[in-house]
C-alpha cells in the first residue's frame, strides 16, 4: 500500500513537473515573440516620429519669416505654439506691390491631418495673391473656399469631408 501511494505520488509530481516545464517553454516562447514585436513596434514608432520630425522641419519652413513681418509692423508677436509637433495651425503673411496682407488660420484637426490642411491653405493662399494678384479679403477667402473645396473634392453630392479652416485675413494698403 505504502508502495503504491508513493508510486502514484511519484507519478502525480512527475505530471505536475512535466506540466510546470511545459508551461514554463511556452512562456519563454510567448516572452521571445513579445520582445521581438516589441522591438518591431519601436522601431515603426522611431521610423514615425522622424517622418513627423521631418514634416515639422518642412512646416516651419513655409510659415513667414517674423522678422519680414516686423518690417511692416511695429509693435507685434507671433504666438505659435502647436499642439502636436505638426499643427493645423498657421500664420500667413505676404507682400504686394501695394499691400501688406496677414492672415491667421486653425484649420480641422490638428497633428498630420491639420498640417495637411495647413499646406493646403498656406499653397492656395500664396497661389490667389501672389500669383493671381487679387488682395481683397473678401475676395480670397471665396476664392480659398472655393479651391480648397476642389482640392478636397466636397461638393454638394459628396459632402463626407468635412474639413477645412477658420481664418482672418487683413490687407493693408500703407500710406506711400
Amino acid at each position: 500500500l505504502i508502495r503504491n501511494v508513493l508510486i502514484g505520488g511519484f507519478c502525480i509530481v512527475g505530471l505536475f513537473l512535466v506540466v510546470v516545464y511545459r508551461n514554463y517553454v511556452q512562456k519563454q516562447k510567448a516572452n521571445k515573440l513579445l520582445e521581438t514585436q516589441k522591438n518591431e513596434i519601436e522601431a515603426q514608432k522611431k521610423e514615425i516620429q522622424d517622418s513627423i520630425n521631418y514634416a515639422q522641419n518642412i512646416q516651419s519652413a513655409v510659415l513667414p519669416d517674423t522678422g519680414e513681418i516686423e518690417k511692416h509692423f511695429n509693435d507685434m508677436f507671433v504666438f505659435y505654439k502647436p499642439k502636436d509637433v505638426v499643427s493645423g495651425d498657421f500664420f500667413w503673411f505676404s507682400k504686394t506691390k501695394d499691400s501688406v496682407l496677414i492672415a491667421a488660420a486653425d484649420c480641422t484637426g490638428h497633428g498630420v491631418p491639420g498640417a495637411f490642411m495647413s499646406m493646403i491653405g498656406n499653397t492656395l493662399l500664396n497661389q490667389i495673391v501672389n500669383e493671381k494678384g487679387i488682395t481683397d479679403p473678401a475676395e480670397i477667402l471665396t476664392i480659398l473656399n472655393e479651391e480648397i473645396n476642389r482640392s478636397l473634392k466636397q461638393t454638394q453630392h459628396e459632402s463626407q469631408s468635412r474639413d477645412g479652416m477658420d481664418i482672418a485675413i487683413c490687407t493693408f494698403q500703407p500710406q506711400a
